[in-house]
């Protein structure tokens, strides 16, 4: 008889993991820099007139960009109340931010976050005691916190960092796979990770306060929860999210000098940077490109329900990984589909449309998105997949009318990502995954009446959102188009 299939990890538990990995080090960035750039003490409290964007970043010498970047997740968080058409106070529970001793203790950890990302090879050479009694300490009491309270904050800005370096040397030690095999000593982890077992046992402490480590007796192992998420086939995939992560530690660590300087130490403006970033990207998407791709065939089925794609010419822009041009490819064996990108990336496409016998009915065209001639009226679909955030945003009117002209009656343009309410005031991944954008001198994320400001005039004006797993999809068209009913 086969053994019964292991239980499903708890949905909470494996969205705190992947925040960790992904999220926290722009939650803690972002909480540590508004009191580096002073934004508490030009804040009015709550109850008195609120202060512009524009008033703020004035009164702290900073850019309004960047300003609110670093405030509307503390908007969404609640430490900050924000009036649409007035601005920011700061909010009455939220006291605590002015107090000198919290503030000392905010911008102590600040100073160690540069450091923070040598631990592994502090646990194997005993080098940077400092940062191994850094982690010590800030993990020796951790409890609940009442959200929006002190002890909330400083959780957040302080030790959100850590639990993602902390994931980050468990991995570069090999520390997750061990453990993924079954318990082990202190002393046999010890050998596997070359680490020494006494700083090794603060890294095995801080995993054990995040749900992930147990001990037995006198061994360690996985947690239930952490053995079903983090088995065979989804450590690689978790693991995956880490360099990502790390790639934007050193700016996020400077987001204050961002603010202030406009100085960005991720620039990827700066054609090499991008190159380097986009092509690692590509091939990180494509590791991933099987779950990717059932969400991309859910807006291609979308697509469907608004009109036939029988022959129809699609247009996937930064199509990075190709999974979106795919699902439309793969959903009616009529489609022809051009995938544009920079010619490193457009590299990671081609084994996709092998691997789907597409390459017959796929053209791979090598060029930037803002500048390439595109022919008028060419395209039934254009796939746009979360490459708004990557464009700046004086560029949005021009690219989106190239959009508008390149499309045919009865077009469709699709865009997927992130969606932010019409406040700005969330959800808080989008609002991350924003700062990432800010921090590393790319564009924004935009709420829909944002997308309609800009499609509107270009004759998209009718324009909808609809929700998917992970992301969202915004699809807009000239009004020829009949909506998807309920169902």
């Amino acid at each position: 008889m086969s053994e019964p299939a292991a239980s499903a990890p708890p949905p909470d538990f494996v969205r705190r993991l992947n925040f960790w990995a992904r999220d926290a080090s722009n939650e803690s960035a972002a909480l540590l820099a508004a009191p580096a750039l002073g934004l508490f003490a030009h804040l009015p409290d709550e109850g008195s007139a609120p202060v512009s964007l524009e008033t703020l970043a004035a009164r702290s010498g900073s850019k309004p960009r960047g300003v609110r970047a670093v405030v509307e997740p503390m908007v969404a968080l609640g430490f900050v109340c924000f009036t649409p058409g007035q601005g920011y106070a700061l909010a009455a529970r939220a006291a605590f931010l002015r107090a000198p001793d919290f503030l000392a203790r905010l911008e102590r950890a600040r100073r160690f976050w540069t450091q923070t990302p040598r631990l592994a090879d502090a646990l194997r050479t005993g080098t940077e005691s400092e940062l191994v009694a850094w982690f010590r300490e800030a993990f020796a009491s951790v409890g609940p916190a009442t959200e929006g309270s002190s002890e909330d904050y400083e959780d957040r800005a302080v030790r959100n960092s850590l639990r993602t370096q902390a994931l980050m040397a468990a991995s570069r030690l090999g520390l997750l796979g061990r453990l993924s095999t079954g318990p082990g000593t202190l002393e046999a982890l010890a050998h596997v990770t070359e680490a020494r077992p006494e700083s090794l046992r603060v890294l095995l402490d801080v995993l054990a306060t995040m749900g992930i480590v147990a001990t037995s007796g006198a061994e360690f192992r996985f947690t239930p929860d952490a053995a079903r998420m983090l088995d065979a086939e989804g450590l690689p995939y978790f693991e995956r999210a880490l360099p990502a992560t790390q790639a934007y530690w050193e700016a996020l660590g400077h987001l204050d000098e961002a603010v202030r300087e406009a100085r960005f130490r991720l620039d990827l403006r700066d054609p090499e940077v991008a190159r380097r970033i986009y092509q690692e990207n590509a091939s990180r998407i494509s590791g991933i490109f099987k779950s990717h791709l059932r969400l991309s065939r859910q807006a291609a089925a979308l697509a469907l329900r608004m009109r036939s794609l029988e022959g129809a010419t699609v247009l996937d822009v930064g199509t990075g990984s190709g999974v979106w041009g795919a699902a439309f490819g793969l959903v009616d064996p009529s489609t022809q589909v051009t995938y544009l990108d920079s010619p490193h990336v457009l590299d990671a496409v081609k084994p996709h449309l092998a691997r789907f016998k597409l390459e017959a009915r796929s053209r791979l065209w090598a060029g930037d998105c803002l500048t390439v001639e595109l022919e008028p009226s060419a395209y039934d679909v254009i796939l746009l997949p979360q490459i708004i955030p990557a464009l700046p945003a004086p560029e949005l009117p021009h690219f989106f009318a190239r959009m508008a002209r390149a499309l045919k009656p009865r077009g469709l343009l699709l865009i997927s990502g992130y969606l932010l309410t019409d406040r700005r005031d969330g959800p808080l991944d989008a609002l991350y995954f924003a700062l990432r954008r800010y921090v590393s001198n790319e564009g924004d994320v935009l709420s829909l009446p944002e997308f309609r400001a800009h499609l509107e005039p270009v004759g998209l004006g009718a324009c909808r959102a609809f929700d998917m797993p992970i992301q969202q999809v915004v699809i807009a068209h000239r009004g020829d188009v009949p909506w998807p009913d309920a169902g």
